[in-house]
């Protein structure tokens, strides 16, 4: 008797099975890769190239020919093919929140390719309600993790008032600048001091005049 089954299988394991159909019923197909429409990777089978860039290449080419296609009054986006001089590249809308990429070599059928995968997508549509532990970044590299307060800045710490500027400290009066000190003809010379007479030029005494 064969061991039952504990549940339905998970969302990566019906895609990985979507993309064994693909792979067995187009010719040429090196891989695929299913992303969320902000660029986070879901699922793929290309084990041999970086499924994560590739995952954010697919966002950013299904927003490039989304708007294309608004702007030239084509309706909403579908599927967008690129051609290399070594294969191509075909890009899905899955729905509003999922896209599905297929990479292809030299030799893909690129007929059969739109043909095969019509059904395949539509099924990757359904599954898009299960991707949205994807969409969201992982908490461990969020900057305020949950019951952590989040950092101060260095200018101005939690329990400690902003350090003041060396122009005005708290309890003492701005030193005067060196302009404000009085200038040397303001102070007293010597003939004429505080205190004592002034000091008379011979020249201005009055002269007497002896009697006969």
């Amino acid at each position: 008797m064969s061991a039952s089954r504990t549940g339905p299988p998970s969302v990566q394991d019906r895609l990985h099975a979507e993309f064994r159909l693909i792979r067995a019923n187009v010719s040429g197909v090196h891989g695929s890769v299913v992303a969320t429409s902000d660029g986070f990777l879901v699922a793929h089978d290309v084990p041999d190239l970086d499924s994560t860039d590739i995952a954010a290449l697919l966002a950013a080419t299904r927003s490039l020919a989304s708007r294309g296609a608004v702007i030239t009054g084509r309706g909403q986006f579908r599927e967008v093919i690129t051609r290399g001089s070594l294969g191509y590249v075909a890009v899905y809308a899955a729905g509003d929140s999922a896209i599905v990429g297929v990479i292809g070599d030299a030799e893909l059928n690129v007929a059969m390719l739109h043909y095969r995968v019509h059904d395949i997508i539509m099924r990757i549509t359904a599954y898009a309600s299960e991707f949205r532990r994807w969409t969201s970044p992982d908490p461990a590299s969020q900057a305020a993790q949950p019951g952590q307060a989040a950092q101060p800045t260095p200018t101005a710490q939690p329990g400690q008032a902003a350090q003041p500027t060396p122009t005005a400290q708290p309890g003492r009066a701005a030193q005067p600048t060196p302009t404000a000190q009085p200038t040397p003809t303001a102070q007293l010379g010597p003939t004429s001091r505080r205190g004592s007479a002034t000091q008379q030029s011979p020249a201005a005494l009055p002269v007497r005049r002896r009697g006969r």
